[in-house]
C-alpha cells in the first residue's frame, strides 16, 4: 500500500486561493484506507471546503478496488464526470501523487482538458500491515536487496541505509543510534539469519548497490490484463465474504 496522510487543511486552501468552484478527486484504493480520499473522506473535504466559501461543483468517488492510478477502471469515471470538470476552476486530487498525475494527464490528453490540478494528501512509502497499524517496508529501489539480507531491507530499516553490518553507534542493547525506540536493522537481521541456520551469511561483505536503477521515472511496457476475469475472481471474494 501507498502509506499517506491529509496535508494540513490550511495549506490546501492555500493552493485553493481566489479559486471558487472546485471538483474533488478520490481514490477506491490505497485513499480509502488510509481515510484521506474515499467517497466519505470526499464528503467531509466539501464540508469543510463549503464552510470556507467554496462552490463544490463534483465530486468523483470511487468505489473500493478502483484505483486512480489505474486508468482502464479510473478513467471511466472521469469521463462520466466530464460536465463537472469542464466548469470547475480547479481540482482537488484526494488521492496520492501517482493518482493525482494519472489524473491529470488523462484529462489532457485523452479528454482535451486542462485545469488547475492540487494534491490534499502526502504520501509516505510502500507500506504493509492493517486494519489499523502500517509500517513502511520497502522503498521501491529497483533492485531488491531482501534475498541478500535474510528478507528484512537495511535501506528502509536503517536510517542510514547500510550495507554490510551496522554502524559503530549501534547500541550495547541492539536500538538504533539514530532512534533507540527502534532495533537495529542489522540485529534484526543477523536475529533472523540465526534462527535460519544461515549465520554464515552475515558475515559476507555485499557488493555496492546498483543505485542506477533508481532513475527516474521508471517505465514498463507491459500485457494488459482480462479485467472481467480478474473481477470475476473479485466477485467470489465478495460474495464468499456475505456481501
Amino acid at each position: 500500500m501507498n502509506l499517506q496522510e491529509q496535508k494540513p487543511f490550511e495549506e490546501i486552501l492555500s493552493y485553493l486561493k481566489g479559486k471558487k468552484k472546485i471538483l474533488l478527486a478520490g481514490c477506491g484504493g490505497c485513499s480509502t484506507i488510509f481515510h484521506t480520499g474515499g467517497i466519505r473522506d470526499i464528503d467531509d473535504m466539501a464540508d469543510r471546503l463549503t464552510k470556507e466559501g467554496k462552490e463544490i461543483v463534483g465530486k468523483i468517488g470511487m468505489p473500493f478496488g478502483v484505483f486512480a492510478c489505474y486508468l482502464p477502471l479510473s478513467s471511466m469515471f472521469y469521463e462520466e464526470h466530464r460536465e463537472e470538470i469542464e466548469v470547475c476552476d480547479a481540482i482537488l486530487s484526494q488521492s496520492c501523487g501517482d493518482g493525482m498525475q494519472a489524473m491529470l494527464k488523462y484529462l489532457e490528453q485523452e479528454m482535451e482538458i486542462m485545469k488547475p490540478m492540487y494534491p490534499s494528501v502526502n504520501a509516505l512509502g510502500f507500506s504493509s500491515g492493517g486494519p489499523t497499524h502500517f509500517h513502511e517496508e520497502c522503498q521501491g529501489c529497483g533492485e531488491c536487496e531482501l534475498g541478500r539480507t535474510a528478507g528484512i531491507c537495511p535501506f528502509v530499516q536503517c536510517p542510514k541505509g547500510l550495507m554490510n553490518g551496522p554502524c559503530g553507534g549501534t547500541r550495547p542493547d541492539g536500538t538504533c543510534e539514530v532512534d533507540p525506540e527502534r532495533e537495529c536493522a542489522w540485529v534484526q537481521i543477523y536475529r533472523r539469519f540465526e534462527k535460519l541456520g544461515q549465520t554464515d551469511k552475515y558475515l559476507e561483505i555485499l557488493e555496492p548497490h546498483d543505485w542506477s536503477k533508481q532513475l527516474r521515472p521508471r517505465t514498463r511496457d507491459i500485457e494488459a490484463i482480462d479485467l472481467h476475469e480478474e473481477l470475476a475472481g473479485t466477485k467470489k471474494v465478495i460474495e464468499s465474504l456475505g456481501i
